[in-house]
């Protein structure tokens, strides 16, 4: 039995040093602008007290070079430089606020350190329940946009004040994601998702869960894991290895096993009892294949999936889980 870890994403060690073990493909053939989706999950949260709207430290591929040269060592510069701005926007398309970027090129990437908000961080309201968008821009041109929605539940602790308790959804319930490392097939297999648990008040829950790899033909069950694990009501990042179905059982099953035949397949993840997700995908020539937002050509590349993992020779698989249709 595996014992699960759960926690906040790492953010440069997934944008930079997290190397899947599959060939890139041709997907990264074209330098286009776009914010790394990993630390977009990891950057983006509401207040769970207050709905207000959380950015930390960002990570952007393929940025121009600013024209305008700025006094600081920020090629983008709120004071004095390039202009880099993420505007939240509602459903309707009205502006809320407006982040102007601190954003300098370091080994390849463009890291968004730090923002100005326009009008000061009390211009920025508490978001309601609804749709919403930050939308990416250089010199005003929108390059990337990232969609998300606010809910609302009530607060059940009766040694906390009444009120509104808020959770951001999204691509984190959205989306599964696979890799492996180093282009190896012998490396160890990894299925990735997003947990939170929707309630009233703080603290950490325990509760079992059993996650499956399974041939959809054949119905066999190539990796397994069954454990526990811990929720919070926050989005925490769940790293899951299967156990080898067919070998010891603390043998870790490695992505050859997967990748041996082709066919589809799917990854079934059950929290305390109940169906949290499927994750289906498709094994061809010996490779996962992309789908969805991840097939370039098929995408607006404003809303292309940004997956940029050691310089763009590798990548990873964003899954879409087909409980949420």
């Amino acid at each position: 039995m595996t014992r699960k870890v759960i926690a906040p994403a790492l953010l440069l060690m997934i944008a930079l040093s997290w190397l899947p073990t599959v060939q890139a493909q041709a997907h990264e053939a074209t330098c286009t602008p776009g914010i790394s989706y990993w630390k977009l999950l990891d950057a983006v949260s509401v207040g769970y007290g207050d709905g207000r709207l959380n950015i930390s430290k960002l990570y952007a591929v393929c940025l121009p070079t600013p024209a305008k040269p700025s006094s600081s060592h920020y090629s983008y510069d709120p004071d004095g430089g390039g202009k880099l701005t993420t505007v939240i926007k509602s459903a309707d398309g009205k502006p809320l606020g407006t982040y102007v970027w601190y954003a300098e090129s370091i080994g390849g990437l463009w890291e968004l350190a730090s923002y100005k908000v326009v009008g000061g961080q009390q211009s920025l309201k508490p978001l309601s329940p609804g749709n919403y968008s930050l939308e990416f821009a250089v010199a005003d041109k929108l390059f990337y946009r990232f969609a998300f929605s606010v809910v609302e539940g009530k607060s059940d602790d009766p040694y906390q004040p009444a009120g509104p308790r808020y959770f951001i959804e999204g691509p984190w319930n959205e989306y599964g994601n696979i890799f492996y490392q180093r282009n190896d097939p012998q490396s160890t297999l990894r299925f990735t998702t997003w947990l939170q648990q929707k309630v009233g008040h703080e603290g950490k829950t325990s509760v079992p869960y059993d996650i499956k790899l399974i041939n959809v033909k054949s119905g066999k069950v190539i990796g397994q894991d069954v454990s526990t694990l811990n929720l919070q009501p926050r989005w925490l990042q769940a790293d899951f290895f299967f156990q080898d179905a067919d070998a010891d059982q603390n043998s870790h099953l490695n992505a050859a096993a997967l990748l041996r035949e082709d066919g589809k397949y799917t990854v079934r993840l059950t929290i305390d009892g109940k169906l949290y997700g499927e994750y289906p995908f498709v094994v061809k020539s010996g490779r996962i294949q992309f789908q969805g937002k991840q097939i370039r050509e098929n995408t607006d590349a404003r809303d292309y999936i940004v997956d940029y993992l050691s310089g763009g020779r590798y990548s990873s698989w964003w899954i879409a889980n087909t409980t949420l249709r």
